[in-house]
C-alpha cells in the first residue's frame, strides 16, 4: 500500500473506533463486542505500524551489505525516543491522525541524526580515470553505505563504475553557503 492508502486506511479505522467509543464504554466493547474490538484494535495497529514506518523509513538510502551495521542505530533511536508508545495513546486514545503525522514525521527526524555519523564514516573519495587525466580532476565524494555520489551539493544515487578506486575520506564534503 502506498502512505496515502495507508492514511486513509488509518483514518478510517480510527474513526471507526470513534463512533464505537461514543456509543458504548470501553468496558463493554471489551467484553460484549470483544472479538470485533479485538480485530479493530488489531486493525488500527497494524496499519498504525506500517503507516509509520513507511514515513520514517522513506528516502534512507542503506545498501543490503550495511544494514546490519545501520538497523541497530535505527532501532536503538526508534527504542530511546518513546514515541511509538505517544503514537499508540494518539491512535488509541484520541483517534488522532494529525498527531500521529507529526508524531511520525519527528521520529523520521531523529532516525536521520542518528545516522549522519554512520554515513559520514563511509564516505570514500572516488577516483575514475579522469582523476588520472591530463590535466588530472579532482575525486569526487562517495557513500558507500548510501551508494550515492556528491553533485550539485546533494547526494545522487550512483553506481560504482568499473575500474574505480574508492580510498576512505577523512572528512564530508561541505555545502555552500
Amino acid at each position: 500500500m502506498t502512505g496515502n492508502e495507508l492514511r486513509k486506511t488509518l483514518e478510517g479505522h480510527l474513526d471507526l473506533l470513534k463512533r464505537n467509543l461514543a456509543v458504548a464504554s470501553l468496558e463493554v466493547l471489551k467484553t460484549r463486542y470483544k472479538k470485533p474490538f479485538d480485530e479493530l484494535r488489531h486493525n488500527i495497529s497494524s496499519t498504525a505500524t506500517a503507516y509509520v514506518k513507511q514515513i520514517t523509513l522513506e528516502n534512507i538510502r542503506i545498501r543490503a551489505d550495511f544494514m546490519d551495521e545501520a538497523q541497530p542505530l535505527i532501532q536503538n533511536t526508534i527504542d530511546q525516543s518513546g514515541i511509538l508508545k505517544q503514537i499508540s495513546q494518539a491512535a488509541f486514545k484520541r483517534q488522532d491522525i494529525e498527531e500521529i503525522d507529526r508524531l511520525a514525521l519527528t521520529l523520521k527526524a531523529q532516525i536521520h541524526q542518528a545516522l549522519i555519523p554512520f554515513y559520514d564514516k563511509h564516505i570514500c573519495l572516488y577516483l575514475d580515470d579522469e582523476c588520472f587525466g591530463k590535466p588530472p580532476k579532482a575525486p569526487k565524494f562517495y557513500n558507500e553505505a548510501s551508494g550515492c555520489m556528491w553533485k550539485n551539493n546533494a547526494w545522487i544515487p550512483a553506481e560504482v563504475e568499473k575500474g574505480v578506486i574508492l580510498l576512505p575520506a577523512q572528512e564530508m564534503p561541505k555545502t555552500a553557503a
